[in-house]
């Protein structure tokens, strides 16, 4: 099961899945795009809406009810919502709790007691470099980033008695929805017709690659491309210095 199935990461994780043989689940609340990946006879969609308990619990349930079992979460729904904390107002922290943190909280809290019964699964969070770093001025991001990071961690050692692995992924600059007609990212303008990736970003098929190859490793923390690895290491090493440097970012 794939949530924030409908682009991006959420996308390629599902199609990657799919190829290799497995029954996928995709949620999203964008029901126009999971339209795509309907195509797919192994990609199954639902249209929920995370931060809804009920919706949450229906969909892993009724999933469950149809094939059996559920081996794999992938807790992908996500947003950001950046600015200085003295600007945020305060439905803009609650919607961004309600997604990042809740959403999550909602599809482990559902699928893990299934997992334990059943006695294997594996529960793959998505954070970011935030969870692990000082990303500023989005403290309200990173607030969410941070909780994923320290629920995943904590489940893990309380779940592996279970048989049931848990990881967090760690991406950093992950180039989604690029298309020919141009789109434009934070600090990046695409024009004309041919595709380009941003320097230091990644395509969303090789991210998801990095997550299934991180899962086989049992790897607690799914940190990828390697200059990402390189900063958290160094904020490990030098939190001052690394606090100035995303201070500034």
């Amino acid at each position: 099961m794939v949530t924030g199935a409908a682009s991006g990461l959420g996308a390629a994780l599902c199609r990657l899945l799919a190829a290799r043989g497995v029954a996928v689940v995709a949620a999203d609340t964008d029901a126009a795009g999971l339209v795509g990946l309907a195509a797919d006879t192994a990609i199954h969609t639902q249209v929920i809406d995370v931060s809804d308990d009920e919706q949450v619990r229906r969909l892993i349930h009724s999933a469950v009810a149809e094939f059996g079992r559920i081996d794999f979460l992938f807790n992908n729904a996500g947003i950001r919502l950046g600015g200085a904390v003295e600007h945020m107002p305060l439905p803009q922290w609650q919607r961004i709790v309600d997604v990042n943190l809740w959403g999550v909280v909602h599809g482990t809290r559902h699928a893990y007691p299934l997992m334990r019964t059943q006695g294997s699964g594996h529960i793959v969070n998505m954070a970011s470099i935030a969870g692990l770093t000082p990303v500023s001025p989005s403290a309200a991001y990173a607030m969410t980033e941070h909780a994923v990071v320290g629920l995943s961690t904590a489940l893990r050692v309380e779940a592996a008695a279970a048989g049931v692995r848990v990881s967090v992924a760690v991406p950093g600059g992950v180039a989604t929805d690029i298309v020919d007609s141009g789109i434009d990212l934070p600090g990046y303008s695409f024009r004309g017709p041919v595709r380009r990736m941003p320097i230091g970003m990644i395509s969303s098929e090789r991210a998801a690659a990095h997550i299934l190859r991180g899962m086989r490793k049992n790897k607690p923390y799914i940190v990828f491309p390697h200059y990402n690895k390189a900063v958290v290491a160094a904020y490990r090493w030098c939190p001052r210095l690394m606090g100035r440097v995303g201070g500034r970012r």
